[in-house]
């Protein structure tokens, strides 16, 4: 199993309402793309200070499951179009579990 974590820093103008669409959207992933085994994301719950803004964890059955997932036509839209014009900062991994 494969699991994919991504998080991001938005850009200080990020509203409520465009995470808000973020996050709605991004939700429509598992409905897509069959080969997501798990979804979630969400905003950080500022438990703790330095954390990213927002985080996207998913798992796949296999590395060629993710990469399914990540080279899809309508992901890879979702992320240009969508999260990459608020986002400041993204880091990801993806690692067995």
């Amino acid at each position: 199993m494969i699991r994919h974590v991504a998080v991001f820093r938005f850009k200080d103008n990020v509203t409520d309402a465009i995470v808000d669409e973020i996050d709605k959207t991004l939700a429509t992933l598992p409905s897509i793309i069959p080969e997501i085994v798990s979804f979630s994301s969400g905003r950080n719950a500022n438990i703790t200070e330095g954390a990213w803004d927002y985080a996207v964890v998913s798992d796949f059955a296999s590395p060629e499951d993710y990469l399914v997932y990540a080279t899809d036509p309508q992901h890879v839209e979702m992320v240009k179009n969508l999260v990459g014009p608020h986002v400041l900062e993204a880091s990801r991994t993806q690692f067995e579990i």
